[in-house]
């Protein structure tokens, strides 16, 4: 589950000038309600509306286009068990868990099953979100079990793409993942992303891009993203409102 926020300013604490990622991090570890529900495959979709729009990794077929809005299926059961626990009100409803907070095991049998799914139709588009995860996965010692086991799926499918092809894609994965990661975190104003995957050694040499959040409104320098893409997503409200809407629709739109 990704933990959304209204677009705010910034109070975690994070420093002036901290990653991204860092801020999402922070953001994601809040406890304040309310706050909004996102399950992990809307989050996906919401990636993959702005890999349509990205001028920045070269042309992306429609099936890695695909595979960026599905990378998160495998989250979809544990995602709905946790709305419905959260739903069922008293003292067992708990606090919303963030997919940062997540057991090990059970992010690796999310992961698992959402590069299955895409291994069904895309070989290629297996081989990104196995990238994917193996890259978030690789700088913590519990999830070596895991890589080693992607690592032997990907020798399989060696020569679905050239691997020019699949590190762009997979960098573009990493880029759309951590935009829409920061859209939903509600961060504001200048966010300094990097064309490379956020998790992979090229992102310490690789170009820089600002994204300048203002309401609703997204620029990025340079353009990386065609203007007037829009993106959408609908995130449940929590605690359930007592009356009114029970999801808020978020937009955003490139300038």
């Amino acid at each position: 589950m990704v933990i959304g926020w209204l677009q705010q300013e910034q109070d975690d604490g994070v420093p002036g000038g901290a990653s991204a990622w860092a801020r999402v991090e922070a953001a994601q570890r809040q406890r304040r309600l309310p706050c909004l529900l996102v399950p992990q495959p809307a989050h996906a979709v919401l990636a993959g509306e702005l890999a349509v729009g990205l001028t920045c990794f070269g042309e992306l077929p429609p099936e890695i286009t695909r595979a960026i809005q599905m990378h998160d299926t495998g989250w979809a059961a544990s995602d709905a068990q946790q709305i419905q626990r959260l739903r069922s009100g008293g003292a067992q409803a708990g606090h919303a868990v963030s997919f940062i907070a997540i057991p090990p095991g059970e992010a690796e049998e999310a992961w698992t099953a959402s590069i299955n799914t895409v291994e069904a139709f895309s070989k290629a588009g297996a081989m990104i979100i196995s990238r994917h995860f193996s890259l978030l996965g690789g700088h913590d010692p519990v999830h070596q079990r895991f890589v080693e086991a992607e690592n032997a799926r990907q020798r399989r499918h060696e020569g679905s793409a050239s691997d020019a092809d699949l590190a762009r894609w997979t960098a573009a994965l990493g880029f759309c993942d951590l935009v829409s990661l920061s859209l939903l975190s509600g961060l504001s104003g200048e966010v300094e992303l990097t064309l490379a995957h956020p998790s992979s050694p090229q992102t310490k040499t690789a170009p820089r891009v600002r994204m300048q959040v203002t309401g609703r409104n997204l620029r990025f320098t340079p353009g990386v993203v065609h203007a007037g893409t829009s993106l959408s997503i609908q995130a449940l409200k929590h605690p359930l409102p007592a009356q009114g809407p029970r999801a808020e629709t978020l937009t955003w739109e490139v300038a």
